[in-house]
């Protein structure tokens, strides 16, 4: 590993640390843990850190709050959390990523370029998912497991649809090739109602 490499992971570390131990100690944060290549133990020095924090309901209201889906923005209560662990470099929300409900925020951090998945959950919403590599707990959370794998018929269906999907647009471009313009994105919604 490269002194570059060696630095970043200690970074992340001590990172990962000061979110912990601040986190735990604020009352508005019911538990946390780490999903993704750390809770799978497979984490490389690379890697990012995909932390989920659940909110006690009574600040569930400003925290977890949706004025919109999707954007490079963040709401103040969420942006003050955030600037407690470094001054933030890019921020973007999408919080359909966040599938147990509540919010998504991409925070990368300007001086040591570690990037933190936020998301935040009302505790009313919250499950710990397995596997997951538990922070710190101040109440017994419901653990979620993984779902059943699906059935031959539904992993055939998926894969007609996305096949289906593909042509449908590698089609749909042909247009664009032959006018010349091999730039031009498809708007599906325009092409798929020629």
């Amino acid at each position: 590993m490269s002194e570059k490499q060696t630095s970043y992971l200690q970074a992340r570390e001590a990172l990962l640390a000061h979110i912990t131990i601040t986190l735990k100690q604020d009352q508005r944060f019911i538990a946390a843990w780490l999903a993704g290549s750390y809770a799978r133990g497979e984490q490389q020095w690379f890697s990012d850190l995909d932390l989920h924090v659940v909110v006690a309901e009574e600040y569930s209201a400003t925290l977890c709050a949706q004025p919109w889906s999707t954007g490079a923005k963040t709401t103040p209560e969420r942006l003050a959390l955030f600037t407690q662990f470094g001054e933030p470099a890019v921020i973007y929300e999408v919080h359909a990523n966040n599938l147990r409900g509540g919010t998504f925020t991409y925070v990368l951090y300007q001086e040591s370029a570690i990037n933190v998945d936020w998301m935040l959950i009302p505790q009313s919403l919250a499950h710990l998912e397995y596997p997951a590599l538990l922070l710190f707990s101040h109440a017994e959370l419901p653990v979620l497991r993984a779902e059943e794998p699906p059935s031959r018929e539904e992993c055939a269906e998926r894969a007609s649809m996305q096949v289906g999907f593909f042509w449908m647009i590698a089609a749909s471009n042909v247009q664009n090739f032959l006018h010349g313009d091999l730039v031009q994105p498809t708007n599906c919604a325009t092409r798929c109602s020629l």
